[in-house]
């Protein structure tokens, strides 16, 4: 995502937030993995620019201990903040997918 400024423009890799997202999930307590898809070559946090927002897609595994519906929350809230702080852009929407819950 490129965004100008008075001094010139800035870009944003996809990957940059990606890597934002991850890191922020994992920091949430009950998120034990993302990116869990058996197939290697697909990409499973995705994100998207659409109108100026970004949308991000996460596949998660959770602690089977946890209270689904709570910790899906906490991850959906962190990533907006840390994405919003970290890059300035804003986030339209968290899509969160919970691929499997462990016991540990």
């Amino acid at each position: 995502m490129t965004r100008s400024f008075k001094f010139g423009s800035v870009k944003i890799a996809n990957e940059t937030i990606e890597a934002i997202a991850n890191k922020a999930s994992l920091e949430i307590n009950g998120v034990i993995e993302t990116n869990t898809k058996s197939n290697k070559e697909a990409k499973n946090t995705k994100i998207s620019v659409m109108d100026g927002f970004v949308i991000i897609d996460l596949n998660l595994v959770l602690n089977a201990d946890v209270n689904v519906r709570k910790t899906i929350k906490n991850v959906q809230e962190n990533v907006k903040r840390q994405v919003e702080t970290m890059t300035g852009l804003k986030v339209k929407r968290v899509n969160v997918e919970v691929d499997s819950l462990k016991l540990q």
